[in-house]
């Protein structure tokens, strides 16, 4: 900080400067003035330490000044730079949090699994699925099953429902701290397209890569809605995420 910046700095440099000068000057001057009544009182020197007192108690008022002053502007930096550390320490914290989220999300996915019953060679055998696969499959098979799809009830009944539901919610909570995070839009965009793309090769109807997927499939006879093959439970909400993407 330069001294000449601040109206207050000025002032107190040049009273500093002027008060300095007739310090050194004043004791070299006044023997040659016409100060004779002056030996009443003392010699030149008692004079002049009177004279000069207050100025040197002023100049030390000035001094104290500007040294607290410079501690204030001081502690004012200090507490900026500490403000900005908290703000990239908040912001690392952020971002570790939506990392860890993803990778959570991205974990259950992967050990999602799923007994299918195979006909091989004319028997019945389980094959054992894992992660995007079985969930695609798991889904298929629900229509085949005798439940009504349609009943929240009754599909809540599977494990595995249950299993997309939590996925499903993890991954609303995810986009929420994303939309109520002050991390930059860069970063912002970055995680979205990033669960986007899980979301739509892992969960998502396959149709529903494509935002016409209406013109590919017929509504459900049942309801009159299109939700694919999938329980309207959990189609809805795909589609409520799937708003949190743009």
């Amino acid at each position: 900080m330069k001294i000449e910046n601040s109206p207050v700095n000025k002032i107190a440099f040049w009273v500093i400067v002027i008060g300095g000068a007739f310090c050194l000057l004043i004791p070299l001057f006044a023997p040659l003035l016409p100060l004779q009544y002056l030996k009443g009182y003392g010699d030149i020197g008692s004079a002049f330490g009177g004279i000069s007192n207050p100025f040197v108690q002023i100049l030390g008022s000035v001094v104290l000044f500007l040294a607290l002053k410079a501690q204030i502007d001081a502690n004012g930096i200090l507490h900026q730079q500490i403000e900005k550390e908290n703000a990239k320490e908040q912001l690392r914290h952020e971002l570790n949090q939506l990392h860890e989220l993803y990778m959570f999300v991205e974990r259950n996915i992967k050990n999602f699994s799923y007994d299918q019953e195979k006909t091989v060679d004319g028997k019945m055998q389980m094959i054992l699925l894992h992660s995007r696969r079985a969930i695609k499959c798991f889904i298929e098979d629900l229509e085949s099953l005798d439940v009504d799809i349609h009943k929240e009830d009754d599909i809540l009944m599977f494990d595995g429902v249950k299993e997309i539901m939590s996925i499903l919610n993890s991954v609303e909570l995810y986009f929420k701290k994303i939309n109520d995070s002050e991390i930059v839009p860069y970063h912002k965009n970055f995680y979205k397209t990033l669960m986007q793309h899980e979301l739509l090769f892992s969960i998502f109807p396959y149709q529903d890569l494509d935002n016409q997927a209406h013109l590919k499939h017929e509504p459900c006879p049942e309801c009159g809605e299109y939700h694919a093959n999938y329980p309207p439970l959990i189609y809805d909400r795909l589609q409520e995420i799937k708003k949190s993407f743009f």
